[in-house]
């Protein structure tokens, strides 16, 4: 099948405002999402693909009460691929990173689906150079920096500081509560069911993570992660292990909303961001550190919640000292 033939689903999570107490759900909802016409939302109801407070509604004509959290996935005509925005971060003859954008897979998790690598081999196939090589991965939802090599000798290179753990990544993440300025999880974590990671006593992979509390307010704080490990959904689990779920993680127990002094907003996807990764240059043997601005939706929650700003240049402040909290 042709990918341009194919529909392309796109995911939505929006909280019922307090004025759409009484009227029905497929008018609120057509009226809240741009381009989406009531056809279109009449087919994801017959599809079971709305949820009313994590129940399936299949009714148009459901009056809403305010307050409810609804979900919906629509199959939307397909745009061009061109039309996704992957921006480039670096790149040179030996390497290519760039921004991840929230909600587009690294690989096509469904045939023909848009993801970041194909996005990627069509930006240098229109070059005439060769296909990248994926050198690690990012959770669909997770944003920030994904590293591509340009040839053999890079690859091995990159591949041998990333088993090494030579790599330096820090991550970015919005969670719930107020965790210690700086603490660790070390366990032993191995697949679950229904896509998690679970914390095993044995017979799983040994998994360490470093964590620096970098502000908090409002029982919600900006925590930096240091992964020491790579295993499949290790931050998300070692900060949910801590009773700091990220929010926007309903897998590992995050809420869905975060609570501020406007009042309730809706977490589009769960709040981690690959902020940076520090590495040396296969070629020239020299340090060198990619670092991937927050995307809009962090941003967007990081100001609602009166927590400040990222520095780049201090995400991992070496001087906090183990067992304190931070200020309010």
């Amino acid at each position: 099948m042709d990918p341009r033939e194919t529909p392309q689903k796109t995911r939505h999570r929006l909280l019922a405002p307090p004025e759409w107490r009484g009227k029905r759900l497929d008018l609120c909802l057509t009226e809240a999402l741009p381009g989406a016409s009531r056809k279109l939302i009449k087919r994801a109801l017959d599809r079971g693909a709305v949820f009313v407070n994590e129940q399936v509604e299949r009714r148009a004509g459901t009056l809403l009460q305010g307050g409810e959290t609804l979900s919906l996935t629509l199959e939307l005509p397909p745009e061009p691929r061109a039309a996704v925005d992957v921006p480039v971060l670096y790149r040179d003859t030996d390497l290519l990173a760039v921004n991840k954008p929230p909600g587009l897979p690294v690989h096509a998790n469904v045939a023909d689906a848009v993801n970041v690598h194909d996005r990627v081999c069509a930006l240098l196939g229109a070059e005439g150079a060769s296909d990248p090589i994926l050198i690690h991965r990012l959770d669909a939802d997770t944003t920030g920096v994904l590293l591509f090599a340009l040839n053999r000798e890079a690859n091995r290179s990159l591949a041998r500081q990333f088993s090494e753990r030579q790599v330096e990544k820090t991550y970015l993440a919005l969670v719930r509560g107020c965790p210690p300025r700086a603490f660790d999880v070390r366990d032993y974590l191995r697949p679950g069911v229904r896509g998690r990671t679970v914390q095993v006593r044995s017979g799983g992979q040994p998994a360490w993570t470093s964590f620096r509390t970098l502000a908090c307010r409002n029982d919600a704080a900006l925590v930096a992660a240091r992964p020491h490990t790579g295993r499949t959904h290790q931050i998300r689990t070692h900060l949910a292990s801590q009773g700091f779920p990220l929010f926007g993680d309903t897998l590992y127990g995050g809420q869905d909303k975060l609570i501020t002094p406007q009042g309730p907003t809706l977490c589009p996807r769960h709040m981690l961001h690959a902020a940076s990764l520090a590495l040396t240059h296969p070629a020239t043997g020299q340090p060198l550190v990619l670092t991937a601005p927050l995307p809009e939706d962090f941003i967007h929650l990081l100001t609602l919640s009166g927590l400040p700003g990222v520095d780049f240049d201090a995400l991992w402040p070496e001087e906090i000292a183990h067992d304190s909290r931070p200020s309010e």
